[in-house]
């Protein structure tokens, strides 16, 4: 007690430490500012104490540096593989009316859940992974765990010294002599160890087997100690319903089906993760085919206001010119320049773009704002005609679209709720057996071999006392096989039900509240894909339409220019012409692409989209993200490196594969051994094979620049692009530095101090008072096709 009392009074006068001393801990200020209150520390983030290092990215390119080091000519193909590669987490593109991006991609703040904070006040939802579904996987082995069998064991020892005024009490007898209080002593021993399983009816079964020692001091005992063992073996066995008592929860589901609901829901819940994550991967397909198509528009829009500057700068050297000579007015050249910088303005906003809409390319891919290339599409648009069978789509849809697979799994989980739940109407009845091996000895031993069935000699009272009235004296016998049985029944259940009456009745109404659900998305669904439908037809006339007015564009350009040099038209007509081309081929550009994103789209509403583009959602080995940190990790220790054209030791599947339930069929009307078409290839008439030149030029195109107009042709005759302009891919194997861009790869205007003459002589930048020079009487038109040719 003194020692108590003194661990108790120091205790209250030290303050105990709440975590390690070895950490360093805040301190409390007592009285006095602390000094790091007094200064206020700028974060240094080059320092080596920053939380995290700060990762090497290139500086992002603006309107005054728009080029890069290199360039990179990106296939569609390549573009899907490396954004499903970088998609950890999955990113889409919210898809606006007619196909069209709602405001770019641009993925809102992830909210990991984590509670208050920074991240919930960002205000966005939970994205979706690739560990999503495995997550959802693991509550199937939690449904399965309430079958799994437990080991239960337990050992305890005990000593008991106790005085008693109960002679008999304490363990002995005493008639005659002086009555004093008697001493009981008493040591236990008690061991138990055992199995417990529940079954798929049901079922609790269990064997335990028991050991118990005991000594005494008593003159009662035939030994001072004794082992007292058994084996239990029990059975309770649900026979009816599972009612919860009043205040109590519901016991475990009866029968078979009952009690293997639990696991078929969470197994179900699994498969929707799956199709849910499925459901995200081709969103996440369709925003990279949106986001790419979006990219080649925005080059063919840059090279038409680039084309139309040009034109423009012209025109203004022209009239400048002629007002020199005398043959000009000032109104001419006011206007000429003019219209110039209103397309030196829509070329800087078209710059702009193509910069935004690559780095949100890139943002989806899961790639750096910038790296010192330039991502150019080259895989050619699709330019037939998309014919869909609306038949066999909407069969694929209610079979395939994840929405609707989704929706029916739910439905069939809110079924399964229904069944446990209609199962605690019924009152609890349960079956309870019991069989028991017993055992008896001075040692464990002996103990053991009783309950096995050894033999022991011993006197049965009922039967000695049968032999003392016959006459013949009562000795003890032989004895073995010590068992013990019991069967029973266990009723109950609570007067009124009301408890499991309204969550039954809750369980109806979710379930007919999920088959409502389901008929909506159905509705919703086909009403979508007929909107598809529509887009893809529209689309496509509307592309060819816009085709058609751009060669017609194209045609009166090349007239207006004739005119114009003859001066039969003023300058405004020309320029107007100009304007009228540079809008018909931006047009032309937005409807391809938008009729391409609508195939796409059609396909993402029926559910075919990974199968349309070869993809499988599949588990399988670890990703090739931790092959390649795995190397990392090893070169940077010296151990082992792995070279760079793939991991040491060939990739070995370590699940089985679940491919997409959609098999990948080749389009018709091509025979074996013919490449396929360029993706996204369609699946109606494909009528004539799109052209593998890059999309830099729009189809049909005509020399603008020529005096004499160009014959009109079919559009869909004349190749969608021509060769790159300006830029190169350099070989992987110099080492990278500027070097001088091809005449004929595409490139943003680059703002500079020299301009070209029309004779190809280099102009200085002139200030607003300054006269032009005079240019060589050589004719535009012949200069213009000596470059086309080159």
């Amino acid at each position: 007690m003194a020692v108590l009392a003194a661990w108790v009074g120091s205790s209250g006068c030290q303050r105990l430490p709440y975590i390690d001393q070895s950490k360093s801990v805040p301190h409390d200020n007592m009285g006095k500012m602390a000094l790091e209150d007094k200064e206020v520390k700028q974060a240094d983030f080059l320092s080596s104490g920053a939380p995290l290092p700060i990762p090497k990215i290139a500086k992002p390119r603006t309107t005054n540096d728009p080029e890069a080091d290199e360039i990179w000519p990106m296939t569609l193909q390549e573009a899907i593989r490396i954004g499903l590669d970088n998609s950890e987490v999955v990113r889409v593109i919210a898809f606006g009316a007619q196909g069209i991006p709602v405001g770019g991609f641009e993925p809102q703040p992830l909210n990991t859940g984590a509670g208050a904070g920074i991240a919930s006040a960002l205000g966005a939802g939970t994205l979706r992974s690739v560990y999503d579904p495995a997550i959802q996987e693991t509550q199937i082995a939690q449904a399965l765990s309430a079958f799994d069998t437990a080991f239960i064991t337990n050992m305890t020892y005990g000593k008991s010294s106790q005085p008693f005024n109960n002679a008999i009490q304490g363990g002995t007898f005493q008639l005659a002599g002086t009555r004093t209080p008697v001493i009981s002593v008493q040591d236990t021993a008690n061991f138990q160890i055992g199995l417990q399983k529940r079954t798929a009816t049901g079922a609790q079964i269990g064997i335990v087997h028991n050991v118990n020692w005991l000594y005494q001091n008593s003159t009662f005992l035939v030994t001072p100690s004794a082992y007292t063992t058994n084996l239990q073996l029990s059975l309770t066995q649900p026979l009816m319903g599972s009612a919860p008592m009043p205040g109590q929860q519901a016991g475990p589901p009866v029968g078979l089906e009952a009690n293997r609901a639990p696991i078929v829901v969470a197994r179900l819940n699994a498969d929707a993760a799956v199709w849910a994550f499925k459901a995200d991967v081709m969103a996440q397909v369709r925003s990279i085919e949106q986001q790419y198509w979006a990219l080649a528009q925005q080059h063919v829009q840059l090279w038409s206001a680039e084309k139309a500057v040009e034109l423009a700068r012209e025109i203004v050297n022209r009239e400048q010119a002629e007002l020199v000579v005398g043959k000009g007015t000032v109104a001419d050249v006011a206007e000429a320049q003019q219209r110039l910088e209103q397309f030196n303005l829509d070329l800087v906003t078209k710059t702009a773009d193509v910069i935004t809409t690559e780095r949100q390319l890139r943002n989806i891919l899961g790639l750096p704002p910038a790296d010192n290339r330039r991502i150019i599409p080259v895989t050619p648009p699709t330019e037939a005609r998309l014919e869909p069978d609306w038949d066999s789509s909407l069969a694929q849809m209610v079979t395939f679209q994840p929405d609707i697979v989704q929706q029916q799994l739910l439905v069939r989980i809110a079924e399964l709720q229904l069944l446990i739940t209609r199962n605690q109407l019924l009152p609890q009845l349960s079956l309870n057996v019991l069989y028991q091996f017993n055992g008896f000895g001075q040692n464990l031993d002996s103990a053991e071999a009783v309950m096995t069935g050894a033999t022991i000699k011993a006197l049965e009272p009922v039967i000695a006392a049968q032999q003392r009235a016959a006459g013949v004296a009562g000795n003890p016998g032989f004895y073995n096989n010590f068992r013990t049985w019991q069967v029973g029944w266990s009723f109950q259940m609570p007067l009124g039900m009301r408890a499991p009456l309204a969550s039954t009745r809750q369980a109806q109404y979710t379930l007919l509240r999920q088959r409502a659900y389901l008929q909506q998305v159905i509705h919703q669904t086909v009403h979508s894909l007929s909107r598809f439908f529509l887009e893809v037809d529209a689309n496509f006339k509307q592309f060819k339409t816009a085709s058609r007015l751009r060669a017609a564009a194209a045609e009166r350009l090349a007239a207006q220019r004739a005119y114009y040099e003859e001066g039969r038209i003023t300058i405004d007509r020309f320029l107007d012409a100009v304007s009228q081309y540079a809008q018909a081929v931006a047009l032309e550009a937005q409807y391809k692409t938008t009729y391409n994103i609508s195939i796409v789209a059609l396909e993402e509403a029926k559910g075919t989209l990974l199968a349309y583009n070869n993809i499988a959602v599949a588990e399988g080995p670890n990703p090739r993200k931790a092959y390649v940190q795995a190397r990392d990790i090893q070169e940077g220790h010296k151990q082992i490196p792995i070279p760079p054209d793939g991991p040491m030791y060939p990739e070995r599947v370590v699940g089985p594969a679940t491919p997409d339930p959609v098999a990948p069929q080749p389009p018709p009307n091509l025979e074996p051994g013919d490449p396929l078409p360029a993706m996204p290839a369609p699946i109606g008439p494909l009528g004539p094979s799109p052209t593998p030149i890059p999309p830099y030029r729009p189809a049909g195109e005509a020399p603008i620049l020529s005096q004499t107009p160009a014959p009109r042709t079919d559009p869909a005759a004349i190749p969608a692009g021509g060769p790159p302009r300006r830029l190169r891919r350099r070989p992987r194997h110099r080492p990278r530095a500027r070097r001088p861009r091809p005449k004929n790869s595409p490139s943003f205007p680059r703002p500079s101090t020299s301009r070209r003459s029309p004779d190809g002589g280099p102009t200085s930048r002139r200030g607003p008072n300054e006269r032009p020079t005079l240019p060589r009487s050589v004719g535009l038109s012949a200069l213009i096709a000596t470059t086309w040719k080159a």
